[in-house]
């Protein structure tokens, strides 16, 4: 069929089957398009309501096919056909696209990664299972903190009584959640004289004293890990999780928080386990 555009122009118009054989778009999905507006016949019969398209639409309808086959969206595509007429601004929103599906790739090869070192580390035996292992971003938090050298680790609870004594003197609320957390500032491993600092998240201000120091801590993303059991089972728990961080491909984080000497290691913030304190 040959009819006149407003121009007075002659165009061949195609029954919707004809333009579904030569476009390679299924006749539902080109009443579907018409539907949404994404690709509109060049006519409608009024009386009998058969769709017709014209050649001149073909170079439109592989446009879909190509945009299609890059995953995109219908909204996406009609936006991209109503806004984007030129290459130059076509170039700078597919580019755009470009990264946010790099993004979605990568953070689908972490659940991949995620899912494969559960299903590779389920017969390992261990009192801690590796399954437990949790990535979560702790907000940016105020917090009080007690620092102090214990004798051995399990005096660490001297310290959260001391920090109780001076939050209930200064009536300091702590957050929800407390975000409890112990930092070993020695740089190895030691068995006695641990130097040791806890902190819990607060609300409201407070001023330091000699025993309890006020501050800011920044965000930080960690690799949590929690279990119930003996105090003795901390190193297996470091074992699994620094395990899991190398399995998951990530990498500690050599960042320090302005207060501390750039050689000293904060278990915090570090992609490392914390140790939940007890609420006074």
């Amino acid at each position: 069929m040959k009819v006149y555009n407003e121009e007075q122009e002659v165009i061949s118009l195609l029954k919707i089957g004809e333009f579904s054989v030569l476009s390679q778009i299924s006749i539902y999905m080109l009443r579907h398009y018409d539907e949404i507006g994404l690709l509109i016949p060049e006519q409608v019969d009024e009386f009998t309501g058969y769709r017709y398209y014209s050649e001149r639409q073909l170079p439109i309808a592989g446009k879909i096919q190509a945009l299609k086959s890059m995953g995109l969206s219908l909204n996406l595509m009609k936006e991209i056909l109503t806004k984007y007429a030129d290459n130059a601004g076509l170039k700078t929103y597919l580019e755009l696209q470009a990264i946010e599906q790099k993004e979605k790739i990568e953070h689908m090869q972490k659940q991949l990664n995620l899912l494969e070192t559960t299903i590779a580390n389920l017969d390992h035996a261990s009192d801690i299972p590796l399954y437990s292992v949790a990535l979560k971003r702790i907000p940016a938090h105020y917090v009080i903190s007690v620092r102090g050298i214990i004798e051995t680790p399990d005096k660490e609870a001297e310290l959260w009584e001391r920090l109780a004594q001076e939050r209930k003197r200064q009536k300091i609320q702590f957050a929800n959640p407390a975000w409890n957390i112990a930092v070993f500032h020695d740089e190895g491993f030691q068995e006695r004289d641990l130097d040791v600092e806890i902190q819990q998240a607060v609300i409201g201000k407070c001023h330091d004293t000699d025993v309890m120091k006020c501050k800011k801590v920044e965000e930080i993303t960690a690799a949590t890990l929690t279990f119930k059991g003996r105090y003795e089972l901390l190193p297996q728990a470091n074992e699994e999780i620094i395990r899991w961080i190398g399995d998951n491909q990530y990498k500690l984080d050599g960042n320090r928080p302005p207060h501390q000497k750039p050689e000293r290691l904060s278990l915090p913030l570090l992609p490392m386990p914390h140790w939940e304190g007890p609420q006074f």
